[in-house]
């Protein structure tokens, strides 16, 4: 990133302005812009997982869709056949009754009565998938506008943070020339004097930065802050029936780079959760034979995170993450 590959010049720059309170105040200035953009990323990363899950259920509602479609077609055929049948019964009772064409009426009854319950309960079927499918479309448009609202306000923190870098190397620009030596005499040699002790940064300076990071720490991007309500909100009526269910998994672990395996706890229907630290950067997280790869903001290295594996569908299971100090702001 831009800020990395200048800070140094930068701290350089504004160290020789004599300044330990500006050095101070725009190195926490940095960070706080640098970490608000890794959260906005973060945040559109996470959007952009939610959307894809949400195209890849509605290519399931649209064959279960079908399907029941093609059932209620079956079922209405039948249902005319019977209708059919039982008007021929009727009428054969009419002209002969005998306990042959009462029987054979009381049967076409049952057919017809059985043939009208499948109807009902395929057209039942169709209305509660199509429902579904049109919800899922909802949710598809939102988290598509969502998506192109976190571009844009990603791409003017963006330009925030490089006009920060400019104006910094553009305050160190003038520093270095204000500070360039004048040739036109050579410079008379001076006694050399004892080297200078180092004096600690001002302390209210120290203390503003301290002050500065922790706010920074403790910022949660109100994108972060909607993503982990809704996947609350989907693990609560997911597993408000209070059953577990039956486990896919002997054993569920997250593989980190360093460090032993760390087993998932099972929840039920198929969640598995476990909270452990992270470190900062593109991350690849392997579970079991599964691979996620996540981006960590690097003001949440040490963090404690918040892994949900959902395992219901195992051709495309999905990861859910996020830090475990965002849990107290769900309720404010």
């Amino acid at each position: 990133m831009a800020v990395t590959r200048y800070r140094s010049l930068l701290l350089a720059g504004l160290l020789a302005l004599g300044s330990a309170v500006a050095v101070a105040q725009t190195q926490a200035s940095l960070t706080a812009e640098q970490n608000r953009l890794a959260r906005m990323e973060q945040s559109l990363e996470n959007r952009r997982v939610e959307v894809e899950d949400i195209e890849n259920e509605l290519l399931s509602y649209e064959y279960k869709l079908e399907k029941a479609r093609e059932a209620l077609d079956k079922a209405q055929q039948k249902f005319e056949e019977s209708r059919r049948e039982l008007q021929q019964a009727e009428l054969a009772h009419q002209q002969q009754a005998n306990s042959d064409t009462e029987r054979a009426l009381n049967k076409a009854k049952h057919a017809f009565a059985m043939a009208e319950r499948g109807v009902d309960s395929r057209t039942r079927r169709v209305e509660f998938i199509q429902s579904n499918y049109d919800e899922l479309q909802g949710q598809l448009e939102a988290g598509r506008k969502a998506i192109a609202q976190t571009e844009g306000r990603l791409a003017a923190q963006k330009e925030k943070v490089d006009q920060m870098i400019n104006a910094m190397l553009a305050k160190v620009d003038t520093a270095e020339r204000k500070s360039a030596p004048v040739r036109s005499a050579p410079p008379v040699k001076k006694p050399p004097l004892p080297a200078p002790k180092p004096v600690a940064a001002n302390t209210d300076a120290a203390k503003e930065a301290d002050i500065s990071k922790g706010a920074a720490e403790r910022e949660v991007d109100p994108e972060l802050l909607d993503y982990v309500k809704r996947e609350r909100a989907r693990m609560e009526k997911l597993l408000a029936d209070g059953k577990e269910g039956k486990h896919t998994f002997r054993s569920l672990e997250l593989k980190p780079a360093k460090g032993d395996p760390i087993p998932f706890e099972f929840l039920g229907h198929n969640q598995y959760r476990l909270v452990a630290p992270v470190e900062a950067g593109r991350q690849t997280y392997k579970i079991n034979t599964w691979k996620f790869r996540r981006t960590i903001p690097a003001d949440d290295d040490g963090e404690r995170y918040v892994f949900i594996f959902d395992g219901r569908r195992l051709s495309r299971p999905r990861l859910v993450m996020y830090p475990e100090y965002v849990l107290p702001y769900l309720d404010k």
